[in-house]
């Protein structure tokens, strides 16, 4: 009853005059509470199957390397503003950002993880500096920072250690520019499968998406 917050008074008075609609009205609360402290874990756990089959569809890619053009629909985001261009640095905002929201935000769990290229280093050809590290939050997420608009991104995924991604992006830029395309905001890194799930770095799965439009 304590674990219910019921007072001393209302324990005492419970059990000096306890009857049927006591009880009945007792055990209502302690599933009221039940059902509280089952819905986190079912919430993560429809998160981990949904991770499950993202790695899955992962797996069975065979065109890695390939740049495509998605419409992408809007997506919840929350971030840390912070420049980094290192992997430990990299993985060090995305620590700061489990700490600001432990409840919501699980490294296993669905909730991809990314960071923007910084865009004075873009403009030299640099894209290996980064900025605003973020996790994509579900559509039902009240607590986010911003929203990443629907629109068509140039997208690439590929295996292996980060030092793939700048001649990758330099390809993607070459494409964008040869199919008539013009950039439409901040190129991202998006890393589906990382240290976190794997020490295998060859197994490193990471997908570049850049906002364009015709």
């Amino acid at each position: 009853m304590r674990k219910l917050n019921f007072s001393i008074n209302q324990i005492k008075a419970y059990l000096e005059d306890r009857n049927i609609n006591t009880t009945i009205e007792l055990m209502e609360k302690e599933i009221d509470l039940i059902e509280k402290e089952i819905m986190p874990l079912v919430l993560l756990k429809k998160d981990l199957e949904k991770k499950v089959k993202v790695l899955k569809d992962f797996q069975k890619i065979d065109d890695y390397e390939k740049i495509k053009i998605e419409k992408i629909a809007a997506r919840k985001i929350i971030f840390i503003e912070e420049s980094m261009s290192k992997e430990e640095e990299v993985d060090l905002a995305f620590r700061k950002l489990e700490a600001r929201n432990d409840s919501k935000l699980f490294l296993f769990a669905n909730k991809d993880m990314g960071v923007f290229i910084e865009e004075e280093s873009m403009k030299k050809g640099d894209y290996t500096v980064y900025e605003n590290a973020f996790f994509f939050v579900d559509d039902n997420e009240e607590k986010y920072n911003t929203i990443l608009p629907e629109g068509y991104f140039a997208t690439l995924v590929y295996k292996g250690g980060y030092e793939k991604s700048q001649p990758l992006f330099e390809k993607m830029m070459e494409f964008i520019k040869k199919e008539g395309y013009t950039i439409n905001g901040s190129p991202m890194e998006i890393y589906r499968l990382d240290i976190h799930g794997t020490a295998e770095k060859e197994e490193f799965i990471t997908e570049i998406q850049i906002p364009v439009r015709k």
